[in-house]
């Protein structure tokens, strides 16, 4: 069949399927197969585990993770990006950094942020290449 598809000029890219799928698995079940193909191809797996790493991901590290990314991270920074998450996610991140830096933090969360749903994807997109970056340099571990 992929003889015949590759004749039909039909290519499967089958790496960008793999994260497609492995996006959509929740925490444990992606950490099974990550930890599976890490012992058989070390290099696919941490390309497939960056590739993975997204803000909802965020929240599957532990909470010395968790720490280490948020506690990086500016509060101004933090509480836009808190802004759009779930209550649970945005007590388990505040609870985890230093209370002054918290109160900063929640100060930007209570602000109307309507108008401002760019900035708030943005600095998530910045918690999430910090992570890229600790993870990239073995301080933290996603799956």
């Amino acid at each position: 069949m992929s003889q015949n598809s590759a004749e039909n000029g039909i290519f499967i890219n089958g790496k960008r399927q793999v994260i497609e799928l492995l996006q959509r698995m929740d925490g444990p079940d992606k950490a099974k197969l990550l930890k599976n193909l890490r012992n058989r191809n070390p290099t696919l797996a941490k390309e497939l585990t960056e590739s993975c790493i997204s803000f909802e991901s965020i929240w599957d590290l532990d909470d010395e993770g968790l720490r280490t990314v948020v506690s990086q991270v500016q509060p101004a920074i933090l509480g836009l990006a808190l802004s759009l998450v779930h209550t649970k996610n945005q007590r388990r991140a505040l609870g985890l950094i230093s209370r002054q830096m918290a109160i900063k933090a929640f100060d930007i969360m209570q602000k109307d942020l309507t108008s401002n749903r760019n900035e708030c994807h943005r600095a998530q997109q910045k918690i999430v290449e910090l992570a890229l970056s600790l993870h990239r340099n073995r301080i933290i571990q996603f799956y």
